[in-house]
């Protein structure tokens, strides 16, 4: 599902070039469930981004689900980081001007999923992390973890083959943090038993 090639990424600024990765070869087959770990500032978030399509390698080749990144327009890689990834971020990155399910429902309105479905989309999500009873709920109403869970449901409204997910217990307490960790590998065991990727 995922393959890194002698991947490198580069970045010049201030008269100095940092190697955020150097030479990174790995290899995540389908259904597996991978946590990669490592001090602050080693690279974790790069080689996601990388894998997302949201940056380009300095050298080295990136596949994800039979696509060579490198060799996608941009249009296609808009199409591939829409379709094929779902992304849980940190800080969350729900917008503050949408309830629960509106903030899940909208990578499916932008994909042209009509409204009606995208919103029963969403609430399905929302039932699957747990998150139906918060539906209509603004951000600011919501823990971290509940944040946290709608994210999840948010990534996963456009039923990626690929879940990424960038440190999301680092704003969490540790009960908190154990939850989402614990229904991600949920989530993860559930699509494999229904043979559907994750």
């Amino acid at each position: 599902m995922i393959r890194l090639v002698d991947v490198s990424k580069i970045y010049d600024g201030a008269g100095a070039r940092v190697a955020a990765l150097a030479n990174v070869s790995l290899e995540v087959a389908q259904r597996e469930f991978v946590a990669l770990m490592g001090p602050s500032g080693c690279g974790k978030s790069t080689l996601l981004h990388l894998v997302a399509g949201v940056d380009l390698p300095t050298t080295g080749e990136i596949w994800v689900d039979g696509r060579a990144l490198a060799r996608l327009s941009d249009h296609a890689l808009s199409q591939f980081r829409r379709d094929r990834v779902g992304i849980v971020y940190q800080f969350y990155n729900l917008l503050p001007t949408m309830s629960a399910w509106e903030n899940v429902a909208l990578p499916a309105l932008l994909a042209g999923v009509p409204a009606r479905v995208a919103r029963e989309r969403a609430e399905e999500r929302l039932r699957l992390v747990g998150m139906l009873h918060r539906k209509d709920h603004w951000p600011h109403e919501l823990s971290g973890g509940e944040m946290q869970r709608v994210a999840i449901g948010r990534a996963l409204v456009n039923e990626p083959p690929v879940l990424l997910a960038d440190e999301p217990t680092g704003n969490l307490d540790s009960k908190a943090g154990r939850e989402v960790l614990e229904l991600l590998a949920r989530l993860n065991a559930e699509r494999a038993n229904r043979r559907t990727p994750l």
